[in-house]
């Protein structure tokens, strides 16, 4: 039976407290959220904090809002949230699909958003639909609040540019317009419970008359160091008849962005499969967009 290492406990009721126990510990500290990464890295010897801070008592971390010019989902949100708040769905439905495809449903009454993305796994599910919606993050700290383009936020494997004294608070993002579909797809090696091989996220605005595609969002995980967009893939749609000819153009071209290791399936594979996965991400999407 694995055990968790002796770590000092805090559970703090404000933002303001958790930012001063971190400036306090520094390095030595961890952020509790759902637990579904942090406690299991603990009891496999992969981290061992001094101190951890639950943020399970500070209120307004999981509200998600949406208002007429954007979608606010705070990064206490469950991916159970996420996968059946009706609102959210019609808004951001790559999202809520990518939730619902999340480990399993004991795991997604505990993960949360923020959770997901902090730990910056290459494979974190909800990244891409949030990379092709072009969401922001909000961090808070001693000084203040900033605000982070999400393709800024990670670095490499395992971080992101969140401070030690710092608090992953929400996520922004932009309402689209009219004519916009997105989809979420991925690949693993069973049919649950599995950490994706592949990862697409797509998002297409189509022109008025629903002929060219003005504008296209592509987002890939688990084949790169960390979850990307795809700006070769983008470019080739942009503009583009609104066809299958263009779709299989951009899926192709989707496999000069992403570079996988191979760990859990060869480099030629994961390759054949972003292709295959990116022309079945857009052709949903547009499907979508033209509804």
């Amino acid at each position: 039976m694995l055990l968790l290492p002796p770590f000092d406990y805090h559970a703090p009721a404000s933002l303001e407290e958790v930012i001063d126990l971190l400036e306090t510990h520094g390095q030595r500290a961890r952020v509790l959220a759902g637990g579904t990464d942090l406690l299991v890295n603990m009891k496999r010897g992969f981290e061992a904090p001094d101190c951890v801070v639950d943020l399970g008592r500070v209120p307004g971390l999981d509200v998600v809002k949406t208002t007429r010019t954007a979608t606010l989902i705070g990064a206490g949100a469950t991916a159970r949230t996420l996968s059946e708040n009706r609102a959210l769905g019609r808004r951001l439905p790559a999202l809520a699909q990518a939730a619902a495809q999340l480990g399993s449903p004991l795991i997604r009454n505990r993960a949360t958003l923020g959770g997901n993305l902090a730990h910056a796994r290459p494979a974190a599910d909800l990244a891409p639909p949030l990379l092709a919606a072009g969401a922001s993050v909000v961090l808070r700290g001693p000084g203040g609040e900033r605000v982070v383009d999400l393709s800024d936020f990670f670095i490499e494997p395992g971080r992101t540019c969140l401070g030690p004294d710092e608090v992953l608070v929400r996520f922004v993002i932009p309402a689209s317009g009219p004519g916009t579909g997105e989809a979420f797809v991925k690949l693993g090696l069973r049919r649950a419970l599995e950490r994706s091989i592949v990862s697409v996220a797509a998002r297409i605005v189509l022109s008025e008359d629903g002929r060219r595609i003005e504008s296209a969002r592509i987002a890939l995980g688990a084949v790169a160091p960390t979850p990307l967009r795809s700006p070769c893939a983008e470019q080739a749609l942009t503009g583009a008849s609104a066809d299958t000819g263009s779709i299989d153009q951009a899926a192709r071209e989707a496999c000069r962005d992403a570079c996988p290791r191979g760990r859990c399936s060869s480099t030629e594979y994961s390759l054949m499969m972003v292709e295959v996965m990116t022309r079945r991400a857009l052709t949903r999407a547009l499907n979508a967009a033209r509804q």
